[in-house]
Parts: C-alpha cells; sequence; structure tokens
C-alpha cells in the first residue's frame, strides 16, 4: 500500500491539463497556427479535465452512468491525442479522421458490457483498451516512415505507458477488491507513471509541431527557389523568342516602306505573307504566355461545367480551315458528336487549340490529321482524346521536355513556321486544373499522337 490521496492526484491532473492548454493556447497565438489537429489535441484535453472531475467525484453519479460515461471519455481523449500525434505532419482529411473515430467507439460499445460488473473488471477492462490504443499507434510512429526524432521518442514513450496500463490491468484482474481510489503499488504506481507521462506528451506535440512547421518552411522555400529558377530562366528564353519576331516584322516594315515604288508585287505578296506569319506567330506567343501567367497567378477562373466536347473541337477546326486549305491536309474529327466532359470551356478551348495547330504545323503537305475517342473509363470517370497526325514526329529527348517549364522545344514547321515552344505547356497547365492528363506517343518520320483525359462528371 502506497499513503496516497488518489482524488488529491486527479484533482492536480486536472489543474496541469488547464496549464497544457494554456500552453497550447499561447503557441497558436505566437505562431499564428491554423492546423486542425492543434484544435482537436487542445478539445481532448478539454476532456480530460471532465474525465478527471468525473473521477474525482465518482461517488456522486450512479455507477453504471458514471462507468459509461468516463469510459467514453477517456477513449475518445485517448484516440484523439494520439490521432493528433501520429498524423500531425499530414494535410488534415475530414473523411480519415471520421473513419478512424469507428475505433474510440468499438472500445466504448464494447466496455458498456462492463457497466455492470465489479470494479476490478471494470477497471482491467478500461486499461486494457487504452493499451491497446496506445500500443497501436507507438506501433504507428516506430514503424512509419518519414517520422521526426521526436515522434520516434513519443513513440517509445507511447510504449511505455502501454506497458504501465497493461500492468494496472493486471493488477486489477489479480485483486478482486480494486477500486479506481486504491493505493496498492499494481495499481497506483501504473496510474502516477500514466498521469506523468501524458504531461509530458503534449510538450513533446509541441516540438514535434516546431520540427514538422521547420521542415515544410524549409521544403516551400526550396521549391520557390526552383521555382524562381526555371522562372527566370523560362522568360529569359521567352524574351529571346519575342525578340526575333519583333525583328522580323520590324525589317520587313522598313523594307515596305522604304522601298514601297520599288517592290515587285510578287515580292510585295511574299513580304506580306511573311508579316502575317510573323505577326500570327508573335500574337500566338503573346497569348498563350498571358494565359499561362495568369493561370500561375492564380488570375484565371476555373468555371467548370458539363460541355460538348465535339462542338468544341468543330470549332477550332473552323479556325484553322485557311491553314488545312493552305497545306491541303485532311483533317477530321472522328468521335461521337453526344460527347460530354466536365470541365472549364475556355480553357479546354485553348488546349484543343493548340494540339491541333501544333498537328498542322507538324504535318506536310497532303498529311492527315485525325481526332478521335481513344477510350471512356466510366470506372476512373475518364475520357481519352488522341489527336493523331503522319507528320514529321518528336525524337525521344524533345518528348521529355515538351511538357517541362525550364526547356524551350521550339522546332520549326514543315513550311518553317516558328513555335514558340509555350502551347504544351500550357495545355498540362490547363489540363492539370481540370482534373486531367496529358501525354505523347511519336515516332520520327512516321507521325505524333497527342492524348489528353477529362473527367466525364462531376465526382
Amino acid at each position: 500500500m502506497i499513503d496516497l490521496d488518489v482524488k488529491t492526484l486527479f484533482f492536480f491532473s486536472a489543474a496541469t491539463n488547464i496549464f497544457i492548454i494554456s500552453l497550447f493556447a499561447t503557441y497558436v497565438k505566437l505562431y499564428k497556427a491554423k492546423n486542425p489537429i492543434i484544435t482537436i489535441f487542445m478539445l481532448a484535453r478539454v476532456l480530460v479535465i471532465i474525465f478527471l472531475i468525473f473521477l474525482s467525484l465518482r461517488n456522486g453519479v450512479p455507477k453504471p452512468l458514471g462507468f459509461i460515461v468516463n469510459t467514453t471519455i477517456i477513449l475518445f481523449v485517448v484516440f484523439y491525442e494520439m490521432y493528433c500525434i501520429s498524423f500531425i505532419e499530414r494535410k488534415f482529411d475530414s473523411k480519415h479522421f471520421i473513419r478512424f473515430l469507428l475505433i474510440p467507439l468499438f472500445f466504448s460499445i464494447f466496455l458498456s458490457f462492463f457497466s455492470a460488473a465489479s470494479a476490478s473488471n471494470r477497471i482491467a477492462a478500461v486499461s486494457l483498451s487504452v493499451a491497446i490504443i496506445h500500443a497501436f499507434i507507438s506501433h504507428t510512429l516506430l514503424t512509419d516512415k518519414g517520422k521526426t526524432k521526436i515522434q520516434y521518442i513519443t513513440g517509445y514513450l507511447l510504449a511505455l505507458i502501454s506497458l504501465a496500463l497493461l500492468i494496472r490491468s493486471f493488477g486489477a484482474f489479480l485483486d478482486v477488491d480494486a477500486e479506481v481510489t486504491s493505493t496498492k503499488y499494481l495499481l497506483v504506481i501504473p496510474l502516477v507513471f500514466f498521469l506523468i507521462l501524458n504531461f509530458i506528451i503534449p510538450l513533446l506535440l509541441l516540438f514535434i509541431l516546431k520540427e514538422v512547421d521547420n521542415k515544410i518552411i524549409e521544403n516551400d522555400n526550396l521549391k520557390l527557389s526552383e521555382l524562381n529558377k526555371s522562372k527566370d530562366k523560362f522568360f529569359s528564353i521567352i524574351a529571346h523568342d519575342l525578340r526575333g519576331p519583333f525583328g522580323g516584322l520590324q525589317q520587313i516594315g522598313e523594307l515596305l516602306w522604304l522601298n514601297k515604288n520599288k517592290i515587285s508585287e510578287e515580292k510585295r505578296e511574299k513580304l506580306t505573307k511573311v508579316l502575317y506569319q510573323n505577326s500570327k506567330n508573335t500574337f500566338n506567343l503573346l497569348d498563350n504566355l498571358l494565359k499561362w501567367a495568369s493561370a500561375n497567378a492564380g488570375l484565371i477562373s476555373y468555371e467548370p461545367s458539363k460541355l460538348n466536347l465535339h462542338k468544341i473541337v468543330l470549332n477550332n477546326l473552323r479556325l484553322f480551315n485557311s491553314q488545312v486549305k493552305l497545306k491541303n491536309l485532311t483533317l477530321n474529327c472522328n468521335f461521337d458528336s453526344e460527347l460530354f466532359v466536365y470541365a472549364d470551356p475556355d480553357m479546354i478551348d485553348t488546349v484543343i487549340r493548340n494540339i491541333i495547330s501544333n498537328a498542322i504545323k507538324f504535318t506536310p503537305n497532303g498529311g492527315k490529321i485525325e481526332i478521335i475517342l481513344d477510350k471512356v473509363d466510366k470506372i476512373k470517370n475518364t475520357c481519352t482524346i488522341a489527336i493523331v497526325d503522319n507528320g514529321i514526329g518528336i525524337n525521344k529527348d524533345s518528348q521529355l521536355k515538351v511538357f517541362e517549364i525550364d526547356a524551350i522545344v521550339s522546332t520549326l514547321g514543315t513550311n518553317e513556321e516558328k513555335g514558340t515552344g509555350l502551347g504544351l505547356k500550357l495545355c498540362k497547365e490547363f489540363l492539370s486544373i481540370n482534373k486531367g492528363t496529358i501525354w505523347i506517343e511519336s515516332n520520327e518520320n512516321k507521325g505524333t499522337s497527342v492524348f489528353f483525359s477529362l473527367p466525364i462528371e462531376n465526382k
């Protein structure tokens, strides 16, 4: 027997938890933390205080009701705290959290069958249940990859708590006259050990929070640095690409203006054609660049709706009618007119226009371009469209680079058409926003197939 007032111990532990809640509230205020996990942990500590007060006033509440209330509170408290410690570095998912609530709910229902049992059996059952939860989370912390050092330390402490509770459960099982306030060694020492470690765990959680926050900041800084380097390189290349067309426009303008009376009609027609082509390429570059920059800055609004993909394709085919005739191409849309997708109309219009433009540019005179439905996957809620040409194709190295932000792949078309190197990057950006994908299959001198997928319905 130990000369210890267990009720006083419960009250002291309740006061300690008030201090812990104040500590976490101070952390939230100082660091402006908005992690819902912290809120859940603070809620758990409030429930701990209620639980300890109930234990201290145990004789003032009917035993079956008091036992059910106490066990339900302590199980949910343990679950809340263990969930916070083991999942704190992840993005909070309410569905995941609710699904895991089945664990304490199961134990709570199980322990309700002990409400009319002897005090020793109730202590044994509750201690065992809480020990199992602690052991499960301890195993998670010690075996999962990517945990911080402090989380590993916490895992070992939780294993010790689980062991202490198992000893208390064993002690209650051996002592048929045991009570919650019992001062026998096998019951009170594990209880004191449990309460002390429950004061240490929140302090470790604060260190975990700080450690995780620092890790996030380091990763964000690294990504930001890499992104800035990529964008600097990207815009330097774009500036170079803009200088060429504008220089060409200036030279042609000077020739037409300064030699307006000396230029033959045939030469004037050629210069006018080049002027038109350069103007168009420059406009396409600026248009794509503006859309790409707007998308990255979050200035383009994403407003998805149910779209008839066939109509969007046909509208774009009409835009390229003159270019198709000029190169004597066969350009067909060979899929059902009732194919619907769920996406933003402006973004998808831009995607289709860029892919068709590329196909026309790299398909020789008299070539063939087909727009086909590759497949519909109702299980994955996607449909895949392929734009297939029999043009000059893309080499393996370029296929890997066409979607990369820091690599500009600009190849002359079959009629010396200049590209911007930006179209497919914009397509990938817009398709990602619309929960779609894009990829290329190509063989040099045999043709290219550009595939893109989109969701069929809003799910």
